[in-house]
């Protein structure tokens, strides 16, 4: 029996698929482009057709990673009355993250980084995403008259500094549940947002 010709989306689809589960069984430093041509039939040749080399392709599972993570974003904002409400639905999706099994990975990957290495720029876009989303976020509730006027800049900074403490704190305790991840974000912020709120002045 031939075997049907895959079309190039076809092909990375599949490939991205077992790659995010080869990363997820052994992480980012033991996965290899030999476990990926034996876990997609595919040749050597063919995976280096589509990705040059296993970094390119775990930065192509990140983007994708973070795509997926915004239409959920967009998804909770859509449903969110309020600013308030709005940052501490993007908490709380950000605190069930801490429960993919793909994290260990990805700090796997981020050992292997210097200062100077070309991927840090792609990596600080996919970190932009949520940034730019706060940014938004506030600016509307300073619109609003919700939030405290103060310097955007200021006011981003220390939002996204509560969010990364509470992930960084999360992924040292791995015994929790999404729903525990979650709360501990969503009450990080709700702290925040007692010193931000004009109600609360």
């Amino acid at each position: 029996m031939t075997r049907k010709r895959l079309s190039a989306d076809e092909s990375k689809k599949i490939i991205l698929t077992h790659a995010k589960q080869l990363f997820i069984e052994k992480g980012y430093d033991r996965a290899t482009m030999d476990h990926l041509c034996a876990s997609t039939q595919m040749s050597k040749g063919n995976l280096y057709h589509h990705f040059k080399n296993k970094e390119v392709l775990f930065l192509q599972l990140l983007s994708q990673h973070a795509a997926e993570t915004s239409q959920k974003w967009l998804h909770s904002l859509e449903n969110s009355a309020s600013p308030s409400e709005q940052l501490l639905a993007i908490a709380g999706l950000l605190g069930r993250d801490c429960e993919s099994p793909l994290l260990p990975a990805i700090e796997e990957y981020g050992r292997t980084l210097s200062s100077e290495s070309e991927s840090l720029a792609t990596l600080r876009e996919i970190t932009n995403i949520t940034y730019r989303a706060i940014q938004q976020v506030l600016q509307k509730g300073i619109e609003k008259g919700e939030f405290i006027d103060e310097d955007m800049e200021g006011l981003s900074f220390a939002v996204m500094s509560a969010l990364s403490g509470a992930t960084q704190l999360c992924l040292a305790m791995p015994h929790l549940s999404g729903d525990e991840y979650a709360a501990l974000h969503t009450n990080a912020i709700r702290l925040l947002l007692k010193g931000i709120s004009v109600t609360t002045r």
